[in-house]
């Protein structure tokens, strides 16, 4: 016959310990559990190696004694042992999981140098790292790794080939990274698509017409005549209907901001010839700098439209085109903007006409 009072005497039967000692054996399976991702090098990449440590050991110290002392601080050889093995066996094992596998994490691009760069993690003695776009492959590299890791890098003008969105947040090239370890073990993940946004081929312009009020002295009457324009560039990727409208404005609506390098020339033109030219505006990611022959060195961001400068300042302070600067006759005029990217030499050159 079974003892009936068997579970009434085993102080850490589950039914028969205390509140206190039902929450330290919570705790304990927590723990249990975080112990087998503490090697996990992604959760190490976002709450650091000694912070993801302590919190499982923490968990399971505080079980331990809850457990301890609610049967009555006996038993003590037991639950140590019972510890010790919830706090190896995952770890080891978890460990050992871990170093088989190839981690990928730090994915980042220095905008000061145009390179991106990421770090390899693992218990092998080197790796290959592959970059593809579109499935077609555009940089490899193999390094050996020192303390189970390394850091690649490699220029941008490598491994672009197109912009990775369109301006609508839609994927048109993806840009995929795959490591493989000397091991044969591989791991692939995808770039972040709006990190690999680095060709600057879209541009919009709109203008407002500054007027005046002209009173003839012979005749008593007045007049309103323009007397200059006031005129705004936009950048960025952008719908392909979007464009000028009548008086001067511009349907563009939505446009996603991209941070690359590239140089933007904007001239006023008439009958085909150009009759003013903007000074040459130089971005560097977001950060765009020109020079005004009215006020000097000029900056702003291309997430705004950017207001130009011109030939003159207006009672507020703001710069605009004044009217004998550029017409020549009743006519159309038209605004040529050139954009030249810088990421690698063969970066093509667009003219844009509105």
């Amino acid at each position: 016959m079974p003892d009936e009072s068997s579970n009434e005497n085993n102080s850490l039967s589950f039914a028969n310990i205390s509140t206190n000692g039902k929450i330290g054996y919570g705790l304990a399976l927590v723990g249990f559990i975080l112990m087998w991702f503490l090697g996990s090098y992604e959760l190490q990449d976002y709450l650091g190696p000694i912070p993801f440590g302590i919190l499982p050991l923490a968990l399971l110290g505080t079980s331990f004694y809850l457990v301890w002392d609610a049967v009555g601080r006996e038993k003590t050889v037991v639950l140590v042992v019972a510890y010790l093995m919830m706090t190896t066996v995952p770890y080891i094992a978890g460990m050992s999981f871990q170093n088989s596998a190839v981690g990928i994490s730090d994915l980042t691009i220095n905008e000061d140098t145009d390179e991106l760069s990421f770090m390899v993690r693992g218990s092998f003695n080197s790796a290959t790292a592959l970059i593809t776009a579109n499935g077609v492959e555009s940089w490899s590299e193999s390094s050996d790794l020192s303390n189970d890791m390394h850091r690649f890098t490699v220029s941008l003008s490598e491994v672009f080939t197109a912009n990775a969105e369109d301006y609508n947040s839609i994927v048109q090239t993806d840009y995929q990274l795959t490591v493989t370890s000397s091991t044969d073990s591989s791991t692939t993940i995808s770039i972040t698509p709006s990190l690999m946004n680095r060709e600057m081929n879209d541009a919009s312009v709109k203008f407002s017409t500054l007027t005046e009020i002209i009173n003839d002295d012979n005749t008593d009457e007045s007049r309103v005549v323009a007397k200059g324009i006031r005129i705004e560039l936009a950048l960025g990727l952008m719908n392909p209907s979007d464009g000028p409208m009548d008086g001067g404005e511009s349907s563009l609506g939505v446009y996603k901001t991209i941070a690359t390098d590239y140089s933007v020339d904007v001239n006023v033109k008439f009958g085909g010839n150009v009759v003013w030219s903007h000074s040459t505006i130089t971005v560097d990611g977001i950060d765009a700098t020109w020079t005004s022959q009215v006020s000097g060195a000029v900056s702003g961001q291309t997430v705004y439209w950017l207001g130009l400068s011109g030939t003159v300042e207006d009672d507020a302070g703001a710069e605009y085109l004044e009217r004998d600067e550029f017409y020549e006759d009743d006519g159309c005029y038209t605004f040529e903007v050139t954009i030249t990217n810088d990421l690698y030499s063969s970066s093509p050159t667009t003219v844009i006409d509105e």
